[in-house]
Formats: C-alpha cells, sequence, structure tokens
C-alpha cells in the first residue's frame, strides 16, 4: 500500500527490531564513553537508511510516510535513546531544506541522499550582509550528531539591525568548528557538542527563513515541518518507557523480584499501572500522528491550533513516559543502580530528553492561548470539538 495515500498504514519492510538490537546494542558501552555515537553505529544507520528515509525521491530520498519514520525510530530507541534521538534529529533535518533553492540542494545531495544534518534552531548567531551572502560569527549548544554532521544549521539575527528576522543557514560541516563540551547525566551517545562560526561566508542561495514559504520542492513531508519534527520526540520516548516496561517484566520472569513476601503481588501491580499509562500514551500519539500525517497529505492550510495540539500532546507525551520508567527504575530497586542495568540508562536518557524546550510545560500557555483564540464553543452547554 502507498504510505504517501494512506495515513493509517506502517511499512512492512521497516528494518525489525531483532536486526536493530543485535546491531547497536553492542555499541551502548563504547558510546557513553565517547560521548557521541561511533562509527560503526553511524554506519548502521545509514545502512538501514535513517540518513535517507525523509530526503526527497528527487535526490535518490525516500519520502517515507511519517508514521512509518517514526515507527522506525521508536524501534530503535527501545535499544537506546541516544541512538534514536541522533537517528530523529539528523534526519528531519530532510523536512525544511526544501526552502532552499533547487541549485542549493542539488550541491547538498549531489554526492547521495544519506545526508547527515545536524545544527540548532536556537538564534544565537550574529550576520552580517555582505555582497553574495553574509558573515557569520556565533555559538550554538546542544548540536546533537555534529561529530558525524556532513552540514550544519544554524540560525542567526542580522548584526545591528532595529527588528532583527531570524535566519538559517546551511553550510558545510568541515567549515565549523566543534567544541567538545557534551558531558551531560543521560542521552550521553548523541554528541550534543556546541558548534561555533568565526566570521564565515555562507552565500545567499544557503540562507533562508525557517518559517517563510514557498518550497523548491513540495511534497507532504515539506509543508508543515515543525509538526512532524515535533512528534519525533514522542516517538524516542514512548521508546525509552516500552524497554523499561521490558527490563520490568524480564526482571519478573527471572524471579529477581520476589525475593521478598508481597512483593510480586506488588510489582505486578505497578507493572499494570505502568503498562495503562504507557498504551493510554501510545493511543493519543498515534492518534495525532494520524491526524496530523493526513493533514499534510491533504495539503491542508498552516493551523496554529493544530500545532499547538501537537506540541501539548508531545509535553504530555514527556511527562507519562518520565513517570513510567521512573516507576520501573524504583520497582527494580537495587538491582537497577548498577551500570549494567540497562533500567538505569534509560532513567538517566529520559530526563535529558524531557528538559528540551519543546517539552516544556510552558508550551501548554501557547496551546491554551491558541484555542481561546480559535474556538468558540460553549463548553458549559455541552459543546464539543477536536482540536486536532
Amino acid at each position: 500500500m502507498n504510505m504517501l495515500s494512506d495515513p493509517n498504514t506502517i511499512d512492512d519492510g521497516l528494518v525489525g527490531l531483532h536486526e536493530i538490537r543485535s546491531s547497536l546494542e553492542p555499541h551502548i558501552h563504547e558510546m557513553e564513553e565517547l560521548c557521541h555515537l561511533p562509527q560503526a553505529v553511524v554506519d548502521k544507520l545509514r545502512q538501514i537508511g535513517i540518513f535517507r528515509m525523509l530526503a526527497p525521491k528527487r535526490f535518490g530520498g525516500q519520502e517515507m510516510g511519517f508514521p512509518s519514520a517514526l515507527e522506525l525510530i521508536r524501534r530503535i530507541s527501545t535499544v537506546d535513546a541516544s541512538i534514536a534521538w541522533v537517528a530523529a534529529i539528523n534526519s528531519s533535518g530532510c523536512l525544511i531544506l526544501p526552502k532552499l533553492p533547487l541549485a542549493s540542494l542539488e550541491r547538498i545531495y549531489g554526492s547521495g541522499p544519506d545526508q547527515i544534518i545536524a545544527g540548532s534552531a536556537q538564534a544565537q548567531g550574529v550576520g552580517k550582509k555582505v555582497e553574495g551572502g553574509w558573515r557569520i560569527t556565533g555559538r550554538w549548544p546542544l548540536a546533537s550528531g555534529c561529530m558525524a554532521a556532513e552540514w550544519i544549521l544554524t540560525c542567526f539575527k542580522e548584526d545591528q539591525a532595529l527588528d532583527p528576522v531570524v535566519r538559517a543557514a546551511m553550510l558545510p560541516a568541515n567549515e565549523c568548528r566543534i567544541e567538545q563540551t557534551w558531558r551531560a547525566m543521560g542521552l550521553r551517545g548523541t554528541g550534543s557538542h556546541h558548534i561555533c562560526l568565526d566570521d564565515v561566508f555562507v552565500a545567499d542561495d544557503f540562507v533562508f527563513s525557517i518559517s517563510a514559504p514557498p518550497l523548491a520542492l513540495d511534497g507532504p513531508l515539506y509543508r508543515q515541518p515543525a509538526h512532524l519534527i515535533a512528534l519525533m520526540h514522542g516517538a524516542v520516548q514512548l521508546g525509552v518507557a516500552q524497554a523499561a516496561v521490558m527490563d520490568v517484566m524480564d526482571l519478573l520472569r527471572q524471579g529477581s523480584l520476589t525475593d521478598k513476601e508481597g512483593r510480586r503481588e506488588l510489582a505486578q501491580f505497578e507493572l499494570g499501572v505502568c503498562h495503562a499509562k504507557l498504551k493510554a500514551t501510545e493511543s493519543a500519539f498515534e492518534q495525532q500522528v494520524k491526524s496530523d500525517w493526513a493533514n499534510a497529505l491533504e495539503m491542508g492550510p498552516v493551523d496554529p491550533l493544530r500545532l499547538a495540539a501537537t506540541v501539548q500532546l508531545g509535553v504530555f507525551i514527556g511527562r507519562a513516559t518520565l513517570d513510567i520508567v521512573r516507576r520501573c527504575f524504583e520497582l527494580a530497586g537495587s538491582i537497577a543502580v548498577y551500570e549494567h542495568s540497562p533500567l538505569q540508562r534509560r532513567l538517566r536518557d529520559i530526563q535529558v530528553a524531557t528538559q528540551h524546550g519543546l517539552i516544556s510545560r510552558a508550551n501548554f500557555i501557547a496551546g491554551g492561548k491558541a484555542l481561546m483564540e480559535t474556538i468558540d464553543l460553549d463548553l458549559r452547554n455541552g459543546g464539543i470539538f477536536d482540536a486536532r
């Protein structure tokens, strides 16, 4: 079935969990020591098509239906959140590239569709307009996957402008300087270091506005990238929570949590709570994915309320999955505190993942404001609405 015509279909040809686990799991310890992905992991992600899955077909990419891309990210996250995080962030750069001119896209994809794109959407740079382009200086944090990237995205404002517009610049990774600052409690393997530019020239054809049309290439993936990028976070977090529940189930089967009287019943109770919360959260996520993807396929207009609903759900998923993983960690007791326990790594990872600005509880404010400005129903009289 055509994934670009049916929003409810997951591609049956996705790489299976067993293959993902067997090829990626042996590198987890090395990855945490390096604080970035080992080359063997990057090569495996490239092999299974992570970096081409959202790239345009015109340049050899897959333009995979977004529900399938999210499912692949979730599967990877059940093995390790850092690997899934890099896969999600570095693949989703493809979603905003069509805002560049076609000639720029031809250069970016000139060596193939598997381009690794890292960077930062924070406007931490300053640009000075010069003939033919911009000279940009700045230092940007949290550039996940930058150690393996071929291209870097940075955002900047014009120097000394009265009302500076935020612009984005795309440039080869070898023109950026990486400061290896990523020493974090969780998501250690993401290599989310600082990237720096020191008065680097970027041609006009590689500078664009993230929010402004038109698109050099049209397609469902590229019309409303903010909605889809927001959903990537949910896929990573749900994978971690699912894995934590499975970890506890394994411990129960092994008899590791039943050494004291009454503990088995308590463990079963807590496991039931976690599983119910996980299934409810997964259901809400799947519903939002189907809704957003159907809207993209229908070429629906940009809708602030839809984006607010997607982001709000992301905040909810972050809180819910954090609670699930914490419960699983506590349920495992002292077994979980050792470095060899996957539960301690999952707890560290989910705590860092949910610190992302997109998952901040403050985003509920924007959602509530958009709701009040858009919906005109008297709920006290039984009015029902669907904010999706």
